[in-house]
């Protein structure tokens, strides 16, 4: 599987993934996407292509089964996660934490965070002004529904069982409700593969109490499901 992390960038986030996974069996490439050398400095302009190589990379590995490869990242990540698994049906299951709806604009630059084939893909900007809080920035965007449908992920197309994990006072963006919507779309869209969505009465990152049985399900997803 790959794993990466959200706004905060470099490899940490997916170094800690390969560790709670690899010990079960599962092999676990760790990718950091922006923030470390080579690649860019900040969340702007990510070029899709570069989790695309990630499985291409994969398929090189003799001691690795690359039908059968999964993703999981949280916050930011989850944008990267759930374009990647639209995108590729090589992907064939998905954790996303703390999940968006949609892509949104980059961390400095405005312009959409994420790229494909040098094109942006279409994204949400934030509304309201920088003295707003955050979260109601988010909320203030996605209520403007034409934008939302504008960008919303193809979520049909993944191809493989999806777990969601939001936070129900998340004080970054609405997690929960975006985890919900995501519920109801694919439900629509009468989607093939299972979905379950935890979520847990806690802020954006979680709490301690919470974090072994938020790691024992991401585990369980996945030794399930690839």
């Amino acid at each position: 599987m790959i794993a990466f992390g959200g706004s905060e960038g470099g490899i940490n986030t997916g170094n800690s993934n390969g560790e709670m996974i690899a010990p079960h069996g599962v092999a676990v490439l760790g990718l950091a996407f922006f923030k470390e050398d080579g690649i860019p400095p900040t969340l702007d302009q990510i070029p899709m292509e570069y989790f695309i190589h990630a499985i291409d990379f994969l398929e090189t590995q003799p001691a690795i089964d690359a039908t059968r490869v999964g993703v999981v990242a949280g916050s930011r990540g989850s944008e990267a996660a759930f374009l990647l698994a639209t995108m590729d049906s090589r992907i064939k299951s998905v954790v996303v934490t703390t999940p968006s709806e949609v892509p949104w604009y980059g961390l400095t630059v405005a312009k959409s965070a994420w790229t494909y084939k040098g094109q942006d893909i279409p994204a949400l900007s934030l509304e309201l002004d920088s003295n707003a809080k955050l979260l109601d920035r988010f909320k203030a965007a996605l209520a403007i529904k034409e934008n939302v449908e504008n960008a919303r992920f193809k979520f049909e197309k993944i191809n493989g069982p999806l777990l969601l994990i939001s936070a129900e006072n998340d004080q970054i963006w609405p997690s929960y409700q975006m985890g919900k919507d995501i519920e109801a779309y694919l439900k629509h869209k009468d989607f093939k593969h299972k979905v379950v969505h935890h979520s847990y009465k806690t802020g954006h990152g979680f709490s301690q109490e919470t974090a072994p049985e938020i790691k024992q399900s991401i585990i369980d997803h996945f030794l399930t499901t690839l």
